[in-house]
């Protein structure tokens, strides 16, 4: 379904492309995603933003749609089809959930017309124009990312469990998948979803932040660095010894953010979210159709309990699953 086409060639590569992945859980803040984009978008500029519907209601998806009505900003709905929902839902989801994989299919579903994509989580909020982050040179790399500060490296507690058997560095850097520019013509025609999804099946039981591992484990070195104020994560100061930045270097990143990055179970529209900048997500929200909505302090976190109980589903599935091969996990 198009939204708000216009005479304007959108197909041009000048023009940045940004694609999100959403079920009707994230809808909300989607749309506060998708805000910050335009609101620094110069007002001169044109974008295409595509929307990967992993099930999100009509009402929801009006709200969403009505962001585009101005002619500048285009906004289209993409729709897997029962092939490619078919092909990811095997995959081990972790306590992650299963919609993050639909980002892996953003090459295919909007075909060979586009050669590069912003591929950006729902739980981030753009603080600059996202023109700065298209024309970052990706040359032949597969993808552009920042390296993940808290889990930096493939050893980190939560990198790649199985680093060592894919004969990778005890310090190979990690990156983190919730900012990318993906090389859609590389990924096309290299076959890379089928290559991710091959990878999950066959090391499911090592698996910890699919899509992420997934991607760091495929592509080894062979991407690209973001500098970090485009993937900032307020609460980054709590992974005291396995964090690479300081109290002050968190601070000036936190001050100079490009994006920020509400990833973890902790998030700004939720009651108990305690860390920085969480007003920064109201202030787009407000833009929305949502605005003046407001978490409630007696509502029960239903992420945060969700969130969990699939870790604790992941630890007995590895349990179950060491003790049949007859040896403690």
């Amino acid at each position: 379904m198009n939204i708000q086409l216009t005479e304007h060639n959108y197909s041009d590569s000048s023009v940045p492309v940004v694609a999100f992945a959403a079920d009707d859980h994230y809808a909300m803040p989607l749309a506060a995603a998708i805000s910050s984009v335009i609101a620094n978008l110069d007002k001169e500029r044109k974008i295409n933003i595509f929307i990967i519907d992993a099930g999100i209601s009509r009402i929801k998806k009006d709200k969403i749609t009505r962001l585009g009505d101005r002619k500048h900003v285009r906004i289209e709905w993409l729709k897997p089809s029962k092939s490619h929902r078919d092909l990811l839902k095997s995959l081990p989801c972790g306590y992650v959930g299963r919609t993050c994989y639909y980002k892996m299919l953003v090459p295919e579903l909007l075909g060979p017309e586009y050669h590069q994509v912003i591929c950006l989580d729902c739980d981030v909020i753009v603080e600059a124009d996202i023109n700065e982050l298209w024309n970052t040179e990706l040359g032949k790399k597969y993808v552009l990312a920042a390296q993940d500060l808290i889990n930096p490296y493939v050893s980190s507690p939560f990198g790649l469990k199985n680093w060592q058997k894919l004969g990778r560095n005890v310090d190979d850097e990690l990156f983190n998948t919730g900012v990318l520019v993906l090389n859609a013509a590389k990924w096309l025609k290299e076959n890379i979803t089928l290559k991710l999804v091959e990878y999950l099946r066959e090391h499911h039981q090592h698996v910890q932040l699919c899509d992420q591992d997934a991607m760091n484990a495929v592509f080894r070195n062979n991407w690209g660095r973001l500098a970090p104020h485009w993937n900032v994560l307020p609460y980054m100061n709590i992974a005291g010894k396995y964090s690479l930045l300081s109290k002050e270097r968190h601070e000036d990143l936190l001050m100079h953010a490009r994006l920020l990055h509400f990833c973890g179970p902790s998030k700004p529209w939720k009651a108990r979210y305690r860390y920085q900048l969480g007003e920064r997500f109201f202030h787009y929200l407000d833009m929305t159709d949502w605005s003046g909505w407001r978490p409630t302090s007696w509502a029960i976190d239903k992420d945060f309990l969700v969130h969990y109980i699939r870790r604790v589903q992941v630890v007995l599935r590895r349990w179950t699953h060491s003790n049949k091969l007859g040896f403690n996990p």
